[in-house]
C-alpha cells in the first residue's frame, strides 16, 4: 500500500503539467447577479483564475479544444440565463504566491514571464511553460477582463502543498502522521495569509465581481493508506474552516466572496471522480469537473441544469445543433438543417423564436425581419443580406426546402440573429447554439 502511495505523491502530483499553450477563450453569460447586466443588454462576464483544475486539465489533453472543465460548464449554465462571456487565465501548476504575482502584474499592466510568476519544475513539459508564459504575458488583458468581471471563479492551493506531499510520500505511515501533526498548522497558516493577500488584490482589480473560490479535495483515495487518508481528511476540513473564516473577514470589509465547498463531493469517490485509478493522476475526470461545476452553479444561480449534448451525426452527414433561444430549447416540427457548416431554420421558426415581425415579398422571394427598430432582409439564393440597410456577406444563402408536400424557406439562423443584434454562441462540446436578445 505504501509503495502505491509513494507513486501517487511523487509521480502524480509532480507530473501534472502536460498541456499545450492556449490563451484565454471568449465564451458566454448570466445569473441572478447577471440579471442587471442582461437587462441592460450587457453580457454576464466570467473570469476563471487559478491552477490546473481551473484550466480543466486531464491526462491526454493536447490542445485547448480538448478541454471541458468546470469553467466551460459554467459558461454553458450562464448561457441558459442570458448573454454571457468567459475568459480563462488559469495557469498549470500555479501556486497562491504565483497568483498574487500574476494579479500584481495585472495591476501594473506589466507583461510577465512564467519565471516571474514562480519557480516552475525544470523537468516540466515545455508546453506547460509555454502555456504559463502565454498567460503571464497577457496581464494588461487580464486587468481589463477583471475590471469588467461579474464573476471570478477560482481554484488555488493544491500546488502550495505539493512538495510537502512528496516528502510525506517518502515516509512510513507513523512518521508521516507525526510530520502532519507537527507541521501542517504552520503550512495552513502560511497558505491562508498568502491567499488573503491575493484575494484583497483581486477585489481591488475586480471591484464589481462576485468571487467564488473552492476548498480542496484529497489527492488520494482511502485504499492507498487508510490512516493517512483519515488524517488528511481532517486537514482538508480544517482548511475549509479557515477559508470560511477568510471569506467572513473579507465580507466584513466589503468583498463579495464565497467559498464553494467541493471536498465532500470527492470523499470516498476519489476513484470515480478523478484519474487516480486509470492514470495515477489526481485531476478531476469529466464526472469530477461536472460535480465541481454543479456546486459553482448552485452558489451562483441556486440551480444547475444538465444540458444534454446534441448528436453530431457523422462526418459525411453532420447533424444540426440543438438551439436554445433566451434559455429555452427550440422545439419545432421543421427540423434545423446544417449546410456548409451553417445552421438553417424555417422562416416562421426564426420569427417565432426571435419575436420578430416577418414580412415576405413573393415576387423577389425576400424575407424581412423587424424587431425593436432593427431590420434584416434576406433573399433566397443571394450571397448577401441587409442588416439595417447595410449589406453583409453570407457563407451560405437562404434556400427552399421541401417539407412533406410543401416548400419552406430556410434562412441562416446566426446571420439573421446577429443582424437583429442577438448574441449567438456556439458550444462545440454540446453541439448547441445559445441565442439571446
Amino acid at each position: 500500500m505504501l509503495g502505491k502511495f509513494r507513486l501517487l505523491g511523487a509521480a502524480v502530483l509532480a507530473g501534472t503539467l502536460v498541456w499545450s499553450a492556449a490563451g484565454p477563450q471568449a465564451r458566454a453569460e448570466n445569473a441572478p447577479a447577471a440579471a442587471a447586466a442582461a437587462t441592460a443588454g450587457q453580457p454576464y462576464r466570467i473570469v476563471v483564475l487559478g491552477d490546473s483544475v481551473s484550466v480543466g486539465y486531464e491526462p491526454g489533453i493536447v490542445s485547448a479544444a480538448d478541454i471541458y472543465g468546470y469553467g466551460e460548464r459554467l459558461l454553458d449554465q450562464a448561457l441558459l440565463h442570458g448573454r454571457a462571456e468567459e475568459s480563462n487565465y488559469a495557469v498549470l501548476g500555479l501556486t497562491t504566491e504565483g497568483l498574487t504575482r500574476l494579479l500584481q502584474g495585472a495591476k501594473d499592466k506589466k507583461p510577465l514571464t512564467a519565471s516571474q510568476l514562480q519557480a516552475f519544475d525544470p523537468g516540466a513539459d515545455p508546453r506547460a511553460l509555454e502555456q504559463a508564459n502565454g498567460i503571464a504575458a497577457r496581464t494588461a488583458e487580464l486587468n481589463a477582463a477583471l475590471a469588467q468581471a461579474d464573476l471570478v471563479a477560482m481554484t488555488i492551493g493544491g500546488n502550495d502543498f505539493l512538495d510537502y506531499i512528496r516528502e510525506l510520500a517518502l515516509l512510513d505511515t507513523k512518521d508521516a502522521l507525526t510530520s502532519l501533526d507537527e507541521e501542517i498548522d504552520s503550512k495552513l497558516n502560511n497558505y491562508a495569509e498568502q491567499l488573503s493577500a491575493a484575494l484583497k488584490l483581486l477585489h481591488e482589480l475586480a471591484p464589481g465581481a462576485s468571487i467564488k473560490l473552492t476548498d480542496q479535495y484529497l489527492p488520494l483515495p482511502e485504499r492507498f493508506n487508510a490512516e493517512l487518508y483519515a488524517r488528511l481528511k481532517q486537514v482538508t476540513d480544517d482548511l475549509a474552516d479557515r477559508l470560511d473564516g477568510i471569506a467572513q473577514d473579507l465580507t466584513s470589509e466589503g468583498v463579495d466572496i464565497q467559498i464553494v465547498h467541493v471536498r465532500d463531493l470527492f470523499v470516498g469517490k476519489e476513484l470515480s471522480l478523478t484519474h487516480i485509478f486509470t492514470d495515477t493522476d489526481v485531476h478531476p475526470n469529466q464526472a469530477g469537473y461536472s460535480a465541481i461545476a454543479e456546486r459553482f452553479a448552485e452558489s451562483i444561480w441556486n440551480s444547475y441544469t444538465a444540458i444534454p449534448a446534441a448528436g453530431k451525426g457523422t462526418p459525411a452527414s453532420p447533424a444540426a445543433p440543438a438551439i436554445y433561444i433566451d434559455g429555452r430549447l427550440l422545439a419545432t416540427a421543421n427540423k434545423p438543417k446544417l449546410k456548409n457548416g451553417t445552421t438553417f431554420l424555417a422562416l416562421s421558426d426564426v420569427a417565432a423564436a426571435t419575436g420578430a415581425e416577418l414580412g415576405w415579398d413573393n415576387k423577389t422571394r425576400t424575407a424581412v425581419f423587424r424587431k425593436d427598430g432593427r431590420e434584416v432582409s434576406i433573399t433566397v439564393g443571394s450571397k448577401t443580406m441587409k442588416a439595417n440597410g447595410t449589406a453583409r456577406s453570407l457563407t451560405a444563402p437562404a434556400y427552399l426546402e421541401t417539407v412533406g408536400k410543401t416548400q419552406k424557406t430556410y434562412v441562416p439562423l446566426a446571420a439573421v440573429a446577429n443582424g437583429l443584434q442577438y448574441q449567438v454562441v456556439y458550444r462545440s462540446k454540446l453541439n448547441t447554439a445559445f441565442i439571446h436578445s
